[in-house]
């Protein structure tokens, strides 16, 4: 018998339909869908808001359940993320969960939550990955609805099993904020970063920024980007033959003596001391 859904493919009996994003700046505003859906990041996180609960952060370990017809929006903190959607149709759900094995998760199937990933779950991402970069995509594509029903089974299994995780404390939702950030920083140090430019990818005014991230790291904001930046063009000038000012550049300073004065700071040595002769 057929499950059919206009979201999964209007033609296709397949119950199952993954999408991968590999993208910077994802983001979806509020709607809904006619599947179940599996959120899975992959890289980065996700913020996911639902319409019975707050906004969320869904990390790289974990993963969301966001029922049929249910209202959500997702976003992405800047800088690059990639993560798999898994769509389910509803009326195989309903018609498993009289099997046993799928009547824990069928009874979940009304409400969203977070839950913990498993080492399974892990092994199963790490096998998708493994097949589409070594099969043709003949062959992958005769693989996925394989991967895809071990995708969901595992992640049923979980949802029927565990307690969804607690909703963090604003000390934790400050904390994944601030690492969302120091990616950010980490992933664009060629550009021109400073405190009114990062406030405003993150949709936070200087005072904010500038507090949580001095309150959580222990140093500022400017610290940790001077600091990044003379890590990374250490690194850069020991390993490479880049010039100094290839270096400095590389790392969004225009000037090779800021970058000295940078390395004297924290390092206490020059770019040039630093290089080994060739």
């Amino acid at each position: 018998m057929a499950y059919m859904s206009s979201k999964l493919s209007g033609q296709s009996p397949e119950v199952f339909h993954l999408e991968t994003s590999d993208t910077s700046g994802y983001a979806v505003d509020w709607h809904a869908h006619d599947c179940h859906m599996l959120l899975l990041p992959r890289q980065g996180g996700l913020f996911l808001s639902t319409e019975s609960s707050q906004i969320a952060h869904v990390s790289r370990r974990s993963f969301s359940f966001v029922p049929a017809d249910f209202a959500h929006a997702t976003h992405a903190a800047p800088g690059r993320e990639k993560h798999m959607t898994l769509y389910v149709e509803p009326s195989y759900v309903k018609r498993q969960g009289q099997m046993d094995g799928y009547c824990g998760f069928a009874k979940q199937v009304n409400r969203s939550g977070i839950w913990q990933g498993t080492e399974a779950l892990e092994s199963i991402l790490r096998l998708y990955d493994q097949l589409q970069g070594s099969a043709s995509a003949e062959a992958f594509q005769r693989q996925l609805p394989h991967l895809n029903h071990l995708l969901f089974e595992e992640c049923a299994r979980v949802i029927a099993c565990q307690q969804t995780l607690p909703q963090p404390s604003e000390h934790q939702q400050q904390a994944t904020l601030v690492r969302d950030i120091q990616r950010y920083v980490r992933e664009n140090l060629e550009t021109e970063l400073n405190i009114e430019s990062i406030g405003h990818e993150f949709h936070l005014s200087r005072r904010h920024l500038t507090r949580i991230f001095k309150a959580i790291t222990g140093e500022t904001l400017l610290d940790f980007t001077n600091r990044t930046r003379v890590e990374t063009a250490a690194r850069l000038v020991s390993c490479t033959s880049l010039s100094i000012l290839e270096v400095s550049l590389a790392v969004g300073l225009d000037s090779p003596s800021y970058l000295a004065r940078l390395f004297n700071r924290y390092l206490g040595l020059t770019p040039s001391g630093l290089r080994k002769p060739r």
